[in-house]
This record gives C-alpha cells, sequence and structure tokens, in this order.
C-alpha cells in the first residue's frame, strides 16, 4: 500500500464515529420502578434508556420519559422491535409479559420478577437518600446564609423579618410572625409578620391572659406543634382562628430562663409536621433569640449616646438635635412647639447639706417625675446640672403654661428626702416656658427665651413659672413652604 493510500485510509477512519459502547436499555412498565429508574440511569454515562413502555401514559415514569424526550409508548412491542435493546428491565411484575418479551426480543438479557423489583427499589432508596442529602445541603446553605445575614444586619427590624421568612420557607409553610415579650408592660409586641391580613398585622400589642394560648405556649421548653387547632383545647385565640390557621408550630424563645418572646410557623390547612420540621424551628429559634440579644444591646448601646447616665433622660446633644427636627416638623405641619427650661431651686445649698449622693438621688427622683407628667411624644432631657428642659410638639404656650403649673405643683408636693432642710422647707423648681412661632423662629431663639423667662422666674422668688415676653407674628416666624 502506497503512502497516499495508507494516508487515506486514516483519514476515513478518523472521520467514523466511534462505536456507541453503552448499554442499550428498555423499561417495561412506568410506575414508581420505571420512575426510579430514569431518574438514575438517565444521565448515567454507561447506560442509554432507548424506550419505555406503559399502558398508562400518565404513569410516573411515562410522564417523566416524555419530559426527557425519551421514546415512550403502551405497547412495549414498539419499543423492542429492531432488536434495539441489549438488557429488558420488567417492572411490572407480570410472569406473562417477561416470557413474551423474550420472544420478542431474544437477544436482549431480561430482568424481572423478584430480581427486578429488588433492583428498582434499591435504586428508589438510593434516590431519596440522594434527595435527602440535597435537601439538607439546601438547609444548611440556608441556615448558614441566615446566620450570616443575623450577623451582617443592625436594622431590628430587618432582622425579625428575615427570621420569619426563612422559617416559613424552612418548613414550607405559607404564614409565620415573631412576637417579643415586653417585660415591664407584660405584653406581647408582633415585631414581624408573613402571610397574614392587614388587620392581623394591626394588632401590634396585647396581654397575656393567664390559661391563654400565649401563656401555654411560653410554659413549654420545646417548639409547640398542633396539628388541628380545632382539636386543640389550648388553642382560644379568635384573632388567628378569624385569619383561618388551621396548623402551626409555635418555639418560645428563652434566654437562661428570661422570656424574650414566641416564633411562629402557620398554615392554613391540618397538617402533621415532621420531626425535623420541628427540630428546624428549634434551631431557629435560638437563632432568633441570639438576634433578639443584639438588637437589645445595639439598643442600650444606642441609648447610653443619647441617655443622662444618671436620670435615664435624654442627654444635652440629643436634646439639640430632637429640638431642630421638632421645628422643621412644625414648619411642616404649621403647629406650634413650646419648650420649658426647669432648674432646681437652691440645689447647691441641698448638695451642701446633704452631700452629692443625696443630690443624685434628687436628680433621678427628679427626672422619672418629669417622665410621669409628661406624654410619651415630649422629649424630656437633662440640659446640665440641675437644669431639664422638655420639648412639647403640637403644643401652643397656653396648653405648655398648664403643664408646666401642673408639674410645678406635683414637685412642690412631693416628698423629697431631705427637703426640710431647704430654705423654703422644701424642694421646688422654677420653670421658663416659651412656644414656636409666638416667642421664637428658630432652635436657638426658643432657647434664649426659654432660658429668659426661666432667670425671669428665678428672680421673681422661685417656685413659679414665667413665660417669654417676645411676641412674633405667626406669619413671620414660620417659614414659606417649598413651591411644588
Amino acid at each position: 500500500m502506497s503512502k497516499l493510500e495508507r494516508s487515506s485510509k486514516a483519514g476515513r477512519e478518523k472521520t467514523r464515529p466511534a462505536k456507541d459502547n453503552r448499554v442499550r436499555l428498555a423499561i417495561v412498565g412506568g410506575g414508581r420502578g420505571g420512575k426510579a429508574l430514569v431518574e438514575l440511569l438517565f444521565n448515567d454515562p454507561t447506560v442509554k434508556i432507548v424506550g419505555i413502555a406503559d399502558l398508562n401514559p400518565k404513569a410516573p415514569g411515562m410522564v417523566l420519559a416524555k419530559r426527557l424526550k425519551i421514546p415512550h409508548a403502551a405497547d412495549y412491542r414498539v419499543i423492542l422491535k429492531n432488536n434495539i435493546a441489549d438488557l429488558v428491565m420488567d417492572v411490572t411484575g407480570h410472569p406473562s409479559i417477561e416470557k413474551d418479551i423474550a420472544q420478542v426480543a431474544p437477544q436482549a438479557e431480561i430482568i424481572g420478577g423478584h430480581s427486578a423489583r429488588f433492583m428498582w427499589e434499591m435504586i428508589e432508596a438510593r434516590i431519596k437518600s440522594r434527595e435527602e442529602i440535597e435537601r439538607l445541603l439546601i438547609e444548611y446553605q440556608s441556615l448558614y446564609d441566615l446566620g450570616l445575614k443575623l450577623t451582617a444586619s443592625e436594622n431590628p427590624e430587618k432582622l425579625y423579618n428575615t427570621l420569619v421568612e426563612y422559617a416559613t420557607h424552612l418548613t414550607n409553610t405559607p404564614a409565620g410572625s415573631l412576637t417579643i415579650f415586653d417585660e415591664k408592660r407584660g405584653e406581647m409586641h408582633l415585631a414581624a409578620v408573613k402571610g397574614f391580613s392587614k388587620q392581623f398585622s394591626n394588632k401590634i400589642r396585647w396581654k397575656i391572659r393567664q390559661g391563654g394560648l400565649t401563656s401555654h405556649i411560653l410554659n413549654q421548653d420545646e417548639p409547640l406543634a398542633i396539628q388541628d387547632v380545632k382539636r386543640y383545647p389550648k388553642f382560644d385565640n379568635p384573632i388567628m382562628r378569624g385569619e383561618g390557621v388551621r396548623s402551626l408550630i409555635a418555639a418560645p424563645l428563652k434566654a437562661e430562663g428570661r422570656i424574650m418572646g414566641i416564633l411562629y410557623v402557620d398554615d392554613f390547612k391540618t397538617r402533621r409536621y415532621t420531626t425535623r420540621e420541628v427540630s428546624l424551628l428549634l434551631l431557629l429559634s435560638t437563632m432568633a433569640t441570639m438576634a433578639i440579644e443584639k438588637t437589645e444591646l445595639l439598643e442600650r448601646t444606642r441609648l447610653l449616646a443619647l441617655t443622662d447616665e444618671l436620670t435615664g433622660l435624654f442627654n444635652h446633644r440629643h436634646f439639640r438635635q430632637q429640638l431642630n427636627i421638632e421645628i422643621s416638623r412644625a414648619d411642616r405641619s404649621r403647629q406650634s412647639l413650646s419648650l420649658m427650661m426647669i432648674d432646681i431651686d437652691y440645689f447647691k445649698h441641698y448638695n451642701d447639706t446633704n452631700g452629692h449622693l443625696k443630690g443624685n438621688d434628687v436628680l433621678k427622683e427628679m427626672g422619672r417625675i418629669l417622665k410621669e407628667v409628661t406624654r410619651e411624644v415630649d422629649i424630656v432631657a437633662r440640659y446640665g446640672g440641675e437644669e431639664f428642659a422638655i420639648v412639647m410638639p403640637d403644643t401652643d404656650h397656653r396648653k405648655a403654661q398648664i403643664v408646666s403649673e401642673r408639674l410645678r405643683r406635683r414637685i412642690k408636693s412631693h416628698q423629697f428626702e431631705e427637703a426640710h432642710k431647704q430654705p423654703d422647707k422644701k424642694l421646688t423648681v422654677s420653670i421658663g416656658l416659651a412656644s414656636y412661632p409666638e416667642n421664637a423662629g428658630t432652635a436657638f431663639e426658643l432657647i434664649e427665651q426659654a432660658d429668659q423667662a426661666l432667670y425671669e422666674a428665678k428672680h421673681a422668688g422661685r417656685n413659679t413659672v414665667r413665660v417669654s415676653h417676645r411676641k412674633l407674628k405667626v406669619s413671620e416666624a414660620f417659614r414659606p413652604r417649598p413651591s411644588r
């Protein structure tokens, strides 16, 4: 053979398709067994599924074959014609079919009967095991991602919503919520909610009833799973019934014996929760407890930067910031705002007579009284030393004067320790009052006018209230609104 002929032969051999050495498999029976075989062997490089047959076109194996574009037919003879199968798996369980297959495809090796059943059951178990591993990996990945989000976020609202989102996702439930226990008020506070109506979400706070569902859950040490709330005697929550809740898992959140809240996942149909789902919620409840502790720590740190350590009132810096904010809000709403400056009369005499520790007790008690007399929207601050300041939004000078007099009388009548040693035989305060925009056009002017009124109260004999005499036209004080 010449060199040219050898070169031409080599070229033809290179272009000739490689021989397919895969085992050609035909499956007879499209039920659980057929489906298990397709699922496991479709991507196996050593096997080529040449077809599957079943009289029922909706059999799971037939549906899967159609989706994967595997040849399929009602009659297995169509699949086995032309001797295209090396191996036939008969998972029908009918001996007569196995005999007929032997005649239709004499060249093929046949696995049927108990052998086929044993094989597909092993395959099915392997598939389930693989699915379980994949599910566990997804769960672990989700828990890892949740841990990262909880660590990275410092926004309490975002933290709580993230917890509820993951809890419902991992337990495959359509609704859930996170409630926080307010120890001071003995109330539950709805911190995050998913899958419920707006009416449910508006129920922000509620008291814990003795013997009620919330009380019952908090008495548990582990998550409580309720398959059907209608059959559970302790389930007496009309709001959740109104939402259509039929089953739930509720995990009490506790840290070192301290109650912190409850994490719920809810379904609108009866449901038997698995041990794994309950365990997942137990793990998530631990993460929720850590998240709540983190937000409480952040809140305490934030408050330390805003509050006076001795009295617990806002500090001077925060008072200044909030006054500017409230002035801007008053501009937008065209409402008045009043500022009260308070000074303890003869406080130096009290300290010199009774000592600074007793003086500190008076300051703390004074802070408590100021908080007691004022509204939640009012900003109560320690201005410095024995001086205090109260910003009263949406309050004109007439209303502010009524509040100031009430406060003055309240302090005068209070039984402070060692107050009888004071020059007036009791401990009193002097108060200066100014309002925006009646007496001032800026935050700086408002402080200046209230301070001037306080100075006048001191020189008028103390234990009195004085109001700024400065008068501004409202049209001059309010800043013009920006054009739209």
